[in-house]
């Protein structure tokens, strides 16, 4: 199926992503946990009108839990939960959901096609996993296997989740800053800034340590803007070392991903293509 539109609606902005004669057309917009339905797909539809062609489908990567390719049950993107594929398609096109890190997953499965099982571990606003293993997804009994950021770890400050210590939004929540400032206070070298995002390596370098023991991964591929914070994956890689088997540590490649800014659209508009079913 040529003429797709990729579409990655993160929980703080969204890409949306096709391709004419092989050259990229892409368009990036702020979104947010409280971002109205209406606006969201507003800035789709606008995108697709601007586009030299009239799609021959949408493949949309959505954060939270997906009922088969057709309906968002959870999403921390309030106005998503509920939401239908019906509600962006109307009749114009196909569209299919897909969670974020799954179409992230199906985006590198491709780069891997020698390895026998591969995660997938995106660490952005939140934290997700995706599995590929003999040729399949791990996806669970409903489709929702993956939600890592909701394991829970035990802290001074009794049970929290792992977004929570780790994710993208639950740092900078702790920090009491946005992204710029607390990047600027990280330049800075500020101890408590450091302190705080080496905490957050950390709690990763443990969760990395726990997919190592429970998948046995040929491949760990790590991608989400949280991972490129400076020293982040220096503290995780420096955990997961010391806490993990070295039999099963020793033979993971631990990897960034192959376009990390464009990974979960690409893998939303292959998940169109393919037809896959999870």
């Amino acid at each position: 199926m040529d003429r797709v539109v990729g579409v990655d609606m993160g929980c703080t902005k969204m890409l949306m992503y096709a391709e004419v004669d092989g050259k990229p057309i892409e368009k990036k917009v702020p979104t947010g946990l409280d971002c109205p339905i209406e606006r969201l797909k507003q800035e789709i539809d606008s995108f697709i009108e601007a586009l030299p062609f009239v799609p021959a489908g949408l493949g949309m990567a959505v954060p939270g839990l997906v009922e088969g390719d057709h309906r968002v049950k959870h999403s921390d993107i309030r106005s998503l939960s509920g939401i239908t594929t019906d509600y962006f398609g109307a009749g114009r096109f196909p569209v299919r959901f897909i969670n974020d890190v799954k179409s992230a997953t199906v985006a590198e499965t491709a780069h891997y096609k020698d390895k026998d099982t591969i995660a997938v571990i995106m660490a952005g606003s939140g934290v997700a996993l995706g599995v590929y293993s003999k040729g399949r997804m791990i996806t669970g009994a409903h489709g929702f296997a993956g939600e890592l950021g909701y394991c829970m770890i035990q802290t001074e400050n009794g049970p929290q989740t792992l977004d929570s210590m780790a994710g993208g939004i639950g740092i900078l929540h702790r920090a009491g800053c946005g992204i710029d400032e607390f990047l600027e206070r990280i330049s800075r070298k500020e101890p408590e800034a450091i302190q705080l995002l080496e905490q957050a390596g950390v709690h990763f370098g443990l969760a990395l340590t726990n997919v190592i023991h429970l998948f046995n991964p040929d491949v760990i591929v790590i991608g989400g803007s949280t991972a490129t914070y400076p020293g982040y994956m220096e503290h995780a890689l420096e955990t997961a070392k010391k806490h993990t088997l070295p039999d099963m540590f020793k033979p993971c490649l631990i990897a960034p991903t192959k376009d990390g800014k464009r990974i979960v659209a690409l893998g939303a508009m292959e998940y169109l293509r393919s037809g896959m079913q999870l």
